[in-house]
């Protein structure tokens, strides 16, 4: 037993100790404060030693998720998922984007909905075999500006998936200021579309992070629309994407509460802002005065956590009777891991079996990273370069940032495109990130502690068709929920017994 492969988390449902190689959770008891320590190193040569010891003995220890990844290929886990960029304009002006208004300052143009649409499910026909579900993730730009090539790509794929034996899943990521017709209307109930609508919070926090072109708010346009959305059916899940952006006036939960009250929203999706340095200003105004990059960035990251662990404190008192809230993706999907007993076989599908097309005919392994030569891995109508997307598929265990890591096997390493922005290596994660990721697992361990039996029986595999951390593919560990516990612990009871 390594100390590493252990992690206690302070709740304010006490204190949780989390076992790395089976993602089993303990309660523990009777630890002085010393022991209680972030990083926990002397955790299996103190008080809670013996316990240890004899739950390795019982096999409750044993390294399920060491073993399973062992046996796993790179692509285990990921359903085949394109990224289809259908356009580089965009109306809004928002002031993080990544993409630099939706041409990431590189390309042009939009996907057609003849030869391009043809390429893609090309695409699909080589390589997803019957019985398989392939997504589609409708991106931008904004995409609804290329409405015609949705359409296209929708009534296309149906009869391809008739022929074939294909499910296909219909996801957009949209502003949703666009005019909406019975036209989109009927698309997205018709194809049960999952449509992720760009709203950050209040009206004061969104127009202040997403004004249109002429600086001018879109919280009432984008509204508007969501009633539109709800009311035309249930079929169609709406997801709040809220990106959080560490203003040091700003509160995540005030903004969460702002937007669970119109009671439309099925899931929320809850992401801190990256933020460039040519950005920093454009972002924050003069927020932090004269301060450097560097001291910007660590007050963020700092705020973020702040901000989360009062989410985490208050997110069981989301789920009250008469609002359709079903939780926020990153942590439920956290929450099932641990529960069910899954590996994350990365942290996203990304060069695994995620793949972005778009109008340069590009063919790239991150929505994030059009345009950036040297991450392409093939053009339309062409097959992936299996080196190209190589460091893409690289095991967490033969990562050495990573593989000493308590949670590696619930993050899987970190967003790539953010570890490239930070470190210039796609595999190697800034640590600020890596601590959001820890705090994203207090989260969901907090609401573990608090929740009721009911709660921790929630079916969760409808997760994996709402691209949660851009598709993590997870995989069952294999972990036995029949092992006994040892009758002789002292300090650690384990979670099923820890409600009794």
């Amino acid at each position: 037993m390594r100390p590493s492969d252990f992690h206690i988390f302070e709740t304010t449902a006490g204190r949780w100790l989390l076992h790395t190689e089976s993602h089993n959770i303990f309660k523990v008891l009777g630890l002085a404060d010393a022991t209680s320590a972030p990083d926990s190193t002397n955790l299996s040569e103190v008080i809670i030693r013996d316990d240890l010891e004899a739950m390795a003995e019982s096999g409750l220890l044993s390294d399920y998720n060491r073993r399973r990844l062992t046996a796993a290929r790179p692509t285990d886990g990921a359903m085949l998922a394109l990224n289809i960029n259908l356009t580089a304009i965009c109306n809004l002006g928002c002031t993080y984007c990544f993409a630099k208004g939706g041409d990431y300052g590189r390309i042009t143009g939009k996907l057609n909905e003849g030869a391009d649409v043809e390429s893609i499910l090309q695409f699909v026909k080589q390589n997803a075999a019957r019985g398989e579900t392939v997504r589609f993730e409708f991106f931008g730009g904004e995409p609804m500006i290329n409405f015609s090539t949705i359409e296209a790509l929708c009534w296309r794929s149906e009869a391809l998936g008739a022929e074939q034996g294909i499910r296909f899943l219909y996801r957009i990521s949209t502003n949703l200021t666009m005019r909406l017709t019975e036209r989109e209307l009927e698309l997205f109930a018709r194809f049960r579309f999952t449509v992720s609508v760009s709203i950050d919070g209040s009206e004061a926090t969104h127009d202040r992070n997403r004004p249109n072109k002429a600086g001018r708010g879109s919280f009432r346009a984008i509204l508007d629309n969501c009633y539109k959305v709800r009311e035309r059916s249930d079929d169609i899940t709406l997801v709040a994407r809220m990106t959080y952006v560490p203003h040091p006036d700003s509160s995540l939960v005030a903004d969460v509460e702002a937007l669970y009250a119109f009671n439309i929203f099925d899931w929320f999706q809850i992401l801190p802002a990256t933020v460039s340095r040519e950005l920093v200003r454009t972002v924050f105004a003069d927020a932090f005065g004269d301060l450097a990059y560097s001291e910007i960035c660590r007050l963020c990251a700092d705020k973020v956590d702040s901000e989360y662990k009062l989410l985490g404190e208050i997110y069981m008192l989301l789920f009250r009777p008469g609002n359709r809230f079903r939780g926020v993706l990153e942590i439920e999907t956290v929450i099932r891991m641990l529960l069910e007993g899954e590996v994350a076989n990365g942290h996203c599908s990304g060069g695994r079996n995620y793949f972005t097309f778009s109008p340069d005919h590009s063919i790239m392994p991150c929505h994030r990273l059009v345009g950036e030569a040297e991450f392409r891995v093939g053009a339309f109508g062409g097959t992936i370069d299996g080196e190209a997307v190589a460091p893409w598929r690289l095991g967490i265990n033969d990562t050495p940032v990573c593989r000493d890591c308590a949670i590696r096997y619930i993050c899987g390493g970190g967003c790539k495109q953010e570890n490239f922005v930070a470190t210039a290596d796609i595999n190697r994660p800034d640590p600020e990130k890596c601590r959001f990721q820890f705090r994203l697992v207090h989260c969901a361990i907090q609401a573990i502690a608090e929740s009721d039996a009911a709660f921790r029986a929630r079916r969760r595999g409808v997760l994996r068709d709402l691209f949660v951390s851009c598709g993590r593919p997870t995989l069952s560990s294999g972990r036995s929920e029949e092992v006994p516990a040892p009758d002789r612990l002292t300090h650690l009871i384990p979670l099923l017994h820890a409600f009794d």
